[in-house]
């Protein structure tokens, strides 16, 4: 057997049995729409599931933060809404050969008093459309594509701009590295053509109690030169790190449906350019902002 094989054979064994380890102490391993695995069912006791239940999860979001920060940069100082709906059509009864996600998200101002005052304050809105595949029980695969608008940017009306994503996460009991991209494919005008972001982010979960969670993570965003030339006006025109940001958040899980939750992010801009542009409030706080979370997360 050549040598590059056994290489790239015993680093996949190596991941599948990083993945396979049970350790003490770790929260039940969940799917897309937040629901258990069959693995854990196995041990509850039988319940009726509908045939639709085996093709089809949907999931609901409800946040409330202090402020609307975006990678790195301060869109909006006060408080806002921002509710979300997942729909996941599985391909085979437990999505053993991915399944189609669909997502709907929105931001929306709380204080009613400053702009934007159309639209009962929502100031973006996007439709994701993509596919999840998860390999070895543990690395999540995501591809798709996100079409935003920003119904009060212009007084003619929506303004839409497009991206392709696609990331990797790779769950396992220590340290969950992940990474995406978008590219901002459109070519409207409105943004830079072919503009990347990199996010890199690393979480873990510490179970507290049956119900009780403590999620830690850290991570930064890398920009390329057509993305930091556009957001900088002309001021960075090469890849350069964006922000970075830390994250606290507590979970309760109130049944195998509902569970609530706190969160506290620190986003830090590191791009000078990018805190003195049009796009961002950062003169107002230097160059971080402390945001505060409440959330509602609910699976069907």
């Amino acid at each position: 057997m050549p040598m590059k094989t056994r290489i790239l054979l015993f680093a996949t064994l190596a991941v599948a049995s990083l993945c396979a380890a049970e350790t003490p102490g770790v929260a039940p391993k969940t799917d897309e729409a937040g629901n258990e695995t069959a693995a854990r069912r196995e041990v509850e006791p039988e319940r009726e599931e509908s045939l639709l239940d085996h093709y089809i999860a949907l999931s609901t979001e409800l946040a409330f933060y202090s402020a609307y920060v975006w990678r790195g940069q301060i869109l909006f100082d006060r408080p806002v809404w921002q509710p979300a709906q997942n729909v996941f059509l599985k391909f085979g009864e437990n999505a053993e050969y991915g399944a189609l996600k669909m997502r709907f998200w929105a931001n929306f101002a709380i204080d009613g008093n400053k702009p934007p005052h159309r639209f009962g304050g929502m100031s973006i809105v996007d439709e994701r459309v993509g596919y999840v595949k998860t390999f070895f029980d543990c690395l999540d695969f995501d591809v798709g594509a996100i079409f935003y608008q920003f119904p009060n940017r212009h007084s003619r009306g929506l303004r839409e701009t497009d991206e392709f994503m696609a990331g990797v996460k790779w769950r396992n009991p220590y340290i969950t590295p992940s990474f995406y991209v978008w590219w901002d494919f459109d070519e409207n005008g409105h943004n830079a053509d072919n503009a990347l972001f990199f996010d890199f982010d690393f979480t873990h979960s510490f179970a507290l109690a049956d119900s009780l969670s403590l999620d830690l993570g850290s991570g930064f965003g890398v920009a390329n030169g057509s993305y930091m030339d556009h957001y900088t006006r002309g001021g960075v025109d090469g890849t350069a790190f964006n922000y970075f940001h830390h994250d606290l958040g507590l979970w309760y899980k109130i049944n195998r449906h509902v569970k609530v939750g706190a969160s506290l992010t620190y986003f830090y801009n590191l791009s000078r350019q990018v805190r003195h542009s049009s796009y961002d409030m950062h003169e107002s706080y230097n160059a971080g902002i402390l945001r505060g979370g409440v959330h509602l997360a609910v699976s069907w």
